[in-house]
């Protein structure tokens, strides 16, 4: 019979299998042996990838970023938003931007600063108008002469006092389209846009052949208690938090520093008996708020940071600062944390982010499962 057209000799593998013990091979069955055997272990690997399924669970404290990601799960591996689900999002989004105006008219007047308001027509409207007050014309022009009233941009400057949605300076400042009968929101907008989470909800995607089942919790304390029924077989958790939260207080009690709290939840989370085996990144989000605020607002100037001995304003050293300080919580000797600085509203930058987070799961689960 003719030889084969490749370079090879032709070698009947399990014949040489069962010779290995018996006879000694020539330098050319010995490679052929170990090329199958590679092809197999190759082989093994994916068809185990393929059957694999991920769940995949996104921690953190309320306001950290967590539903945003998981937004940006949607319109990176599934259908993104439409039609009908971008208008559901038009009264969340008209109502959370009167809602964050009347906070700013509030701290505004709180911190003596309604005296110098040019427009009291204006100011009077938000402050009296009702929270399940509708978007209407009167409304939204009242907004866009607030937010040019050098009173109103100085509260909004000590925003770290009070609590407002720092994402909702996007919506002020675009509040004629927002206003608009016709109005259809961008995804930047859907992204931007907060609404609390409450319970567990809940995800499936395909990412390259594997399924990845994605669980989104409620971050706030009295949300906290209900995770513990999502923590049964995680294969992966994303803990999520607010780096340009060091100087804010939280929403559920102003005496605790936000960074602080989401410091003690990322300790019993980290050392938790349920997640002694599962792999653990941590992304510090918002990056882009710290950056801005890090330029008027120095870390070493909040209490709870006053040990910071890096410069005022440098961002790279305020990250490595509290990155330290996430990482030194991880007492656990034989577990990494791997960690990524994020801006969850950039979809970007977390299709990179994700990606690398994908690549490390994929692993350490094949890793479990004897297959590296």
């Amino acid at each position: 019979p003719a030889a084969p057209p490749h370079s090879e000799k032709f070698f009947d593998i399990e014949s040489l299998k069962m010779g290995v013990c018996g006879s000694t091979l020539t330098s050319d069955e010995k490679r052929v042996i170990s090329r199958n055997r590679s092809i197999e272990e190759h082989n093994a690997k994916d068809h185990a990838r393929e059957e694999m399924t991920i769940k995949l669970l996104l921690l953190g404290a309320g306001e950290s970023g967590k539903s945003t990601l998981f937004k940006q799960m949607k319109l990176l591996y599934g259908k993104g938003f439409s039609d009908d689900e971008r208008r559901d999002w038009v009264p969340k989004i008209q109502a959370g931007t009167i809602s964050a105006m009347q906070a700013v008219c509030g701290a505004a007047a709180r911190f003596g600063l309604d005296g110098l308001i040019e427009d009291k027509k204006a100011f009077a409207t938000l402050t009296r108008t009702s929270e399940c007050s509708l978007m209407s014309p009167a409304l939204s022009e009242s907004i866009r002469v607030l937010w040019r009233e050098h009173a109103i941009l100085k509260a909004w400057e000590r925003r770290s006092e009070y609590q407002v949605i720092e994402s909702s300076e996007l919506y002020f400042n675009k509040i004629g389209a927002i206003a608009e009968t016709t109005y259809m929101p961008t995804d930047e907008d859907i992204l931007a846009s907060r609404v609390r989470t409450c319970g567990i909800v809940e995800e499936t995607y395909v990412i390259e052949n594997v399924e990845f089942i994605i669980i989104d919790v409620g971050g706030q304390r009295n949300e906290r208690k209900k995770w513990i029924h999502c923590f049964d077989n995680v294969n992966a958790l994303i803990f999520v938090a607010a780096l340009s939260e060091f100087d804010q207080a939280m929403f559920e009690d102003e005496t605790q520093n936000r960074m602080s709290d989401t410091l003690q939840l990322f300790d019993s989370i980290c050392n938790s008996r349920w997640f002694q085996k599962t792999a653990m990144i941590l992304f510090l989000n918002k990056r882009d708020l710290f950056a801005k605020k890090i330029m008027s607002r120095a870390i070493q100037n909040v209490p709870d940071w006053n040990d910071y001995t890096g410069e005022a304003h440098d961002y790279d050293a305020g990250v490595n600062y509290f990155l330290q300080k996430f990482l030194e919580k991880n007492r656990q000797q034989n577990k990494d944390v791997y960690t990524h600085i994020t801006c969850a509203t950039d979809t970007k930058n977390v299709k990179v982010v994700f990606d690398a987070s994908k690549d490390i799961i994929l692993k350490f689960n094949l890793e479990a499962s004897g297959f590296m």
